[in-house]
């Protein structure tokens, strides 16, 4: 069972939040006085390389280099709350700022390892290994040593939760079905739209990003959740066209009915308005505004697990909210009167959920977050330190914003193949 509640709520830290771009200019002047003042430190020849002096320099380095660029998206925001760009030029700079803040933060992990290393060289931090005593060492493991795992055990893992998701979801067309002509033979049923499609197109879809790690996922959820990374609780079958816009945090699934215990009825919410019109090759779905508040008719009992549903919306309306993407005031309106997630349940680490929220927009740390900790995580007596657990949330960023990238590449490359089968089509009439 995940760990239960151990100790009250941390006091949540509110970071600084700017009210014009004077007062980010005036952070920015202070900013590169200090980055100046560092700079002749390191220039100093009397500076061992490699040394811990050295090391914890260059890491208050990146951490100044990461500071500019959160003023830059400070501006950023505030430029486009008075008009001044669009919302398409704010999400493109916003995307290429984080995107240099997450690389940033993999430079500031390498050299955390490096200090690490060097602090068990000389004592002053016992070795670690996969027999090393304490609280959270697989997690620990992953962190400084990130061992590989086996990309063969990872797809074998893979292929055995589709075919475990394809049974517990009842996705396999029946004869009747194909008698019907609802399906032909083969085919799979979307859980979401209740539709049928060719076995290629219906996919497995994690919830809970499997590169992660069981290690990692088990300190987030709790002990014995990392287990359940490539199991049928963390996986739903979904269309093609509909993992696209469930990856990149477009809709989110919540509880359907407030009152429900436990949670047995699901619906669709959209986050991002601006994918209303996206299109969808469904006859029952043409375009993915018509999942807004639709509930989902699930043809077995079956149901993925709440706690890995949650931590997917938290992390669509965190990017949402980030990236200021129309529509998602409105959900975060309803969580300040409980809703759209109203039941309780500790489903995250205490902790973790405010790192997320540090991570995508500091801003969130107000009264709703601590509604949120309150009522859905869990805290116990021992956890990592903050720049450890820091680091988890910047891989969770990086592994979402990777993955929204490839389903941006796969979305594109289908619109050429689509305008190349129309052209084909047309040169035909043609002849």
């Amino acid at each position: 069972m995940p760990d239960q509640p151990q100790a009250p709520p941390a006091t949540i830290q509110i970071p600084m939040r700017f009210s014009s771009i004077a007062a980010v200019e005036e952070q920015r002047v202070k900013l590169r006085t200090s980055q100046q003042d560092l700079k002749r430190k390191l220039s100093d020849t009397s500076l061992e390389r490699g040394s811990e002096k050295h090391i914890r320099l260059q890491i208050e380095e990146v951490t100044l280099e990461q500071e500019e660029l959160k003023l830059d998206k400070a501006q950023f925001d505030l430029e486009v709350g008075q008009n001044r760009i669009d919302r398409k030029v704010h999400r493109d700079a916003c995307r290429s700022t984080n995107k240099r803040i997450i690389s940033l933060g993999d430079d500031l992990w390498e050299l955390r390892r490096k200090l690490r290393a060097h602090d068990e060289s000389v004592g002053k931090a016992a070795i670690l290994t996969p027999d090393s005593e304490g609280a959270f060492v697989s997690a620990l493991l992953r962190l400084y040593k990130d061992p590989n795992t086996s990309k063969k055990r990872s797809s074998t893992m893979q292929t055995d939760m589709r075919k475990k998701a394809i049974i517990a979801y009842s996705a396999l067309a029946t004869k009747g079905d194909i008698k019907s002509y609802s399906a032909g033979p083969g085919w799979l049923r979307c859980t979401i739209s209740g539709e049928f499609k060719p076995e290629i197109d219906i996919k497995a879809a994690h919830i809970v990003p499997a590169s992660l790690g069981p290690e990692l996922v088990d300190y987030v959820f709790g002990n014995g959740t990392g287990s359940r990374l490539f199991s049928t609780d963390n996986c739903i079958m979904l269309y093609r066209g509909l993992e696209q816009a469930f990856d990149s945090g477009n809709f989110v699934i919540v509880p359907a009915d407030p009152a429900e215990r436990p949670i047995r009825r699901w619906k669709t919410v959209l986050v991002n308005e601006s994918s209303r019109n996206q299109r969808i090759d469904l006859s029952t779905i043409g375009h993915l505004g018509l999942l807004d508040e639709r509930e989902i008719k699930f043809p077995t009992d079956y149901r993925p697990a709440a706690r890995f549903l949650y931590y997917h919306f938290l992390t669509s309306l965190l990017r949402c909210r980030y990236y200021q993407q129309p529509g998602w005031e409105r959900v975060w309106a309803k969580m300040k009167t409980g809703q759209p997630w109203p039941t309780p349940g500790r489903y995250l680490r205490e902790s973790m959920l405010l790192c997320l929220a540090r991570a995508a927009d500091g801003g969130i740390c107000d009264d709703t977050m601590g509604e949120l900790v309150r009522e859905h995580t869990f805290s116990t007596a021992n956890r990592l330190s903050v720049h450890e657990e820091e680091e988890i949330a910047r891989r969770i960023q990086e592994i979402g914003e990777r993955r929204i990238e490839e389903q941006e590449k796969e979305a594109e490359l289908g619109r050429a193949e689509e305008d190349e089968d129309e052209e084909d089509e047309g040169e035909e009439e043609e002849d």
